[in-house]
């Protein structure tokens, strides 16, 4: 899913005609201190439940298996494969080396399927909420809708009266200015639960593509190493290959981890930004 998938398009649609007659039909004068109640109550509700399904857990388990991935494929020296100086290179063999730094990349690539489930989890927690949110988001969407077309009645309401003698404003005014203040924060929070959709899925992009990377680096280094297939008589691996690919990782680990805290500073603030609207509404 590409960043920015997710977003809100447009403006709000127009108010339903026959909903805002409806409404403008069904008002009573003795009940306009409470006008639209009702939808502002599933307003904030909706809001709520937005707050909730928004919330993300934390990236450190995996930034914290990415960093121990880093710091094994970082002990693999391909220099190790070349001659000990001295009377130690007496003893050791081109053929003791080359089994050594074998078990140490087996040890390295082991750990790296054991942290597969701990870089999947993102990625799969971050699927479930954009489908929670997009539930939530169209619940948000048509509480707008409501307000819309109580603000709509209300504005007609008041277009018809006339000024009170002693001045005092209309109970409606108050309820009017109520349900904007609602409208403007349900809107704001369709605004933010987009923002936390375009986060989650560039951070679940983010890893799998480093998961693919270090799947790669991994299989490359098997190959080199004649741990593919059918192994050969004699091998003499590839040192500057070796190095490379082994740089290639790190770099993409050093990536990944540079852009999980952007985006986790993004979300992190995404979520702010709706307790607070929450906290302005009571929640």
């Amino acid at each position: 899913m590409a960043d920015g998938a997710y977003r809100w398009q447009g403006a709000a649609p127009a108010p339903d005609a026959a909903r805002v007659d409806g409404i403008d039909a069904a008002f009573d004068e003795a009940a306009a201190h409470a006008f639209g109640e009702p939808a502002r109550i599933a307003a904030v509700e909706r809001i709520e439940r937005a707050l909730t399904a928004a919330r993300a857990e934390s990236l450190e388990a995996a930034a914290a298996a990415l960093a121990q991935l880093r710091s094994r494929i970082d002990a693999l020296r391909p220099e190790a494969l070349e001659p000990r100086r001295g009377l130690a290179g007496l003893f050791d063999s081109r053929g003791k080396r080359l089994n050594r730094f074998r078990e140490q990349f087996r040890y390295a690539a082991d750990r790296l399927t054991d942290s597969g489930a701990t870089l999947a989890d993102p990625v799969e927690a971050a699927a479930r909420r954009a489908t929670a949110l997009d539930g939530v988001w169209a619940e948000v969407r048509d509480a707008v809708a409501d307000l819309d077309a109580h603000l709509a009645a209300a504005a007609r309401r008041l277009s018809g009266l006339a000024p009170a003698d002693d001045g005092a404003a209309h109970p409606l005014e108050g309820r009017k200015a109520m349900l904007d203040a609602c409208r403007a924060a349900a809107l704001q929070s369709l605004s933010l639960i987009r923002g936390a959709q375009n986060a989650d899925a560039r951070t679940a992009e983010t890893l799998k593509s480093c998961t693919d990377g270090l799947a790669a680096w991994r299989d490359d280094w098997r190959e080199a190493l004649g741990l593919s297939g059918k192994r050969p008589r004699r091998i003499r691996p590839d040192r500057d290959r070796l190095a490379r690919s082994r740089d290639q990782a790190l770099a993409r680990i050093d990536r990944t981890l540079g852009e999980m805290t952007t985006l986790g500073a993004r979300r992190g603030d995404v979520e702010r930004r709706l307790a607070a609207l929450g906290t302005s509404l009571g929640i």
